[in-house]
């Protein structure tokens, strides 16, 4: 085989590796300084927000002491972004195997342009790619526009860690992004093979037998994008269960938080930045989920342009080969779990906006009942400490 030139890779995930290494998320050699240096920065990185977290005051958006619930939830959300940032860095730092996916991948698709046929252009994932870029770098911006535009501790303490979950995620979409152009080359590799069948159908065997192969190199093919895909739910296995449980959490309390600011008169500010907030987790969430579909709906076509192959049904190695490709292809289908427990299409995104309009529903509902209480109890305190003996 020729030596890979890496140009899958410099199509797509060259920018998005320089760019976590200029977050401190992934380090610049393989040494142990570069990694002992991203631990010191998240270490540092951690500890400042605690201490920007838990410098505001309370009272300007909920009262800490009497509103319990709003307190656990503010905690929740912070609970969660600081082990979502620490799995990242960690994961990133000792179970990276992004080289070995970039390798198989970059052979995937190299052996669709020597052995199909296929354009040796990457036009397509470049494209495909720069979009997700774009639409990182307009989400950054407006994410630190509102942040300093809000100006408080209660929305500063969380800027660099949220930048670290959206490139990690941002990073999943990319990969996402090439899988789907790699289904695409696919589909268009069986197409000229297919072809070349209907042209050689009444050609010697010696000139057939070239064509036939072309199915086994084929299945093969299938089978290393089907294995890179598995490498590639192992390389965000844990951080990205984590993310989405991260986001979940967000966009169930960004609306009560919206909702809290609205019936307190807190600041503009703090509400424009929630509602920004919200807007970016669920547009992180969508994009990936519609290209996952996408990814589902290119192997389903490649699957069912062979079951309804019908050129010279009475040659049995042909027949054999596209017994043993179909047999291949109902197994390996497409699936890209989040370690295995949740499928990542638009089937979970609509579980995952059903169960968020719950929890805000639910989280409101109990905000009205302690809000509702809080009367009761100031009244029975101060009834209780003036009959009380001097």
């Amino acid at each position: 085989m020729p030596q890979m030139s890496g140009e899958l890779h410099a199509a797509s995930l060259l920018h998005m590796r320089r760019l976590m290494k200029c977050l401190g998320i992934l380090p610049f050699g393989q040494n142990i300084f570069a990694k002992v240096f991203c631990y010191v920065l998240l270490f540092i990185a951690l500890v400042f927000s605690s201490y920007w977290r838990f410098s505001f005051n309370y009272a300007l958006d909920y009262d800490f002491l009497n509103d319990p619930f709003s307190s656990t939830i503010d905690l929740s959300n912070f609970v969660a972004l600081i082990v979502s940032h620490a799995i990242i860095v960690m994961e990133l730092l000792w179970a990276n195997c992004s080289k070995d996916v970039d390798r198989q991948l970059q052979s995937i698709h190299t052996q669709i342009k020597l052995q199909l046929g296929t354009s040796n252009t990457t036009d397509r994932v470049r494209k495909y790619c720069n979009w997700i870029y774009g639409s990182l770098v307009i989400r950054w911006l407006i994410f630190i526009v509102v942040t300093v535009y809000s100006d408080r501790a209660l929305t500063l303490y969380a800027t660099y860690s949220e930048l670290v979950l959206l490139a990690r995620f941002s990073e999943l979409t990319l990969y996402c992004a090439v899988i789907l152009f790699l289904y695409q080359e696919l589909i268009v590799g069986g197409s000229n093979v297919l072809d070349e069948l209907h042209r050689t159908r009444f050609e010697m065997w010696s000139i057939r037998r070239l064509t036939l192969q072309k199915l086994t190199k084929l299945q093969a093919i299938h089978n290393s994008l089907w294995l890179a895909i598995r490498c590639l739910e192992r390389y965000f296995q844990l951080s990205l269960i984590t993310l989405l449980m991260k986001f979940f959490i967000d966009t169930s309390a960004l609306p009560y938080w919206l909702y809290l600011s609205r019936v307190q008169h807190t600041e503009v500010s703090i509400q424009h930045y929630v509602a920004t907030d919200e807007c970016i987790k669920l547009l992180e969430i969508v994009v990936p989920c519609y290209v996952c579909t996408r990814c589902d709906a290119m192997q389903r076509k490649f699957r069912s342009m062979f079951y309804t192959v019908t050129t010279d049904r009475r040659n049995g190695q042909l027949n054999a080969a596209l017994r043993s490709l179909n047999l291949q292809l109902s197994q390996e289908k497409y699936k890209f779990s989040a370690a295995g427990m949740v499928d990542i299409n638009t089937e979970m995104l609509g579980k995952f906006i059903f169960g968020m309009i719950s929890y805000i529903v639910i989280c409101i509902q109990f905000s009205i009942s302690f809000r509702a209480k809080i009367p009761k109890t100031v009244a029975q305190n101060i009834s209780t400490s003036t009959s009380a003996p001097v």
